[in-house]
């Protein structure tokens, strides 16, 4: 049984690991140093946590605090990894990694590699295949991520990042929102550089 700090709203992932007997803490509050102190927690399982955990509580998790991001890393660091791997053509796909003091640089824990045909895909249903497949990759891996037998490997290249801010000057170029069609989406995109 492991003491897990779950630092998302998602219940399919909590109950999950709520299954395999550990004892969970579910917040998307901030984390302070003397909070996981006290707690004495095993694990930060850290899923759509809209907040950055400072060094000062990281220092605390040698290779037990884990984050899901669906981005194929180093690509796509930070927010709306979805729209950017289609903006700049970059490899979709979901990422494990070890949480460390720079955004989503942490070393890879699992990784798998999403390929769309943008003609059949808006952002939103893009999205959603995103969120089941790093999901899976989680679920598949969790048994070798608590025991501390999977290996590693560093993020190689420089890869990529952005903001909320990078992203302003896209989104109004989609009609339909997030319901957009990606290949209509790079049309438009196109049409206006």
């Amino acid at each position: 049984m492991a003491k897990i700090l779950y630092l998302s709203n998602d219940e399919e992932l909590f109950e999950f690991l709520k299954s395999d007997n550990n004892e969970l803490v579910q917040t998307m509050d901030d984390i302070s140093e003397n909070f996981v102190k006290n707690e004495k927690f095993d694990f930060i399982i850290s899923y759509r946590y809209l907040r950055i955990l400072k060094e000062d509580v990281l220092r605390h998790f040698n290779q037990s605090a884990i984050n899901l991001h669906i981005s194929f890393l180093p690509y796509n660091r930070g927010v709306y990894p979805n729209l950017w791997s289609f903006v700049e053509n970059t490899p979709n796909g979901v990422s494990i990694h070890y949480m460390s003091a720079g955004l989503d640089k942490g070393d890879i824990i699992a990784q798998k590699q999403i390929v769309f045909n943008p003609e059949n895909e808006t952002f939103l249903s893009s999205y959603n295949t995103l969120q089941s497949e790093i999901k899976g990759l989680f679920k598949k891996n969790w048994l070798k991520i608590k025991n501390k037998t999977i290996k590693p490997k560093a993020q190689i290249g420089i890869g990529s990042y952005h903001r909320y801010s990078d992203a302003d000057y896209l989104l109004s170029l989609m009609p339909n929102g997030w319901d957009t069609n990606v290949a209509e989406f790079l049309e438009i995109l196109n049409k206006n550089r």
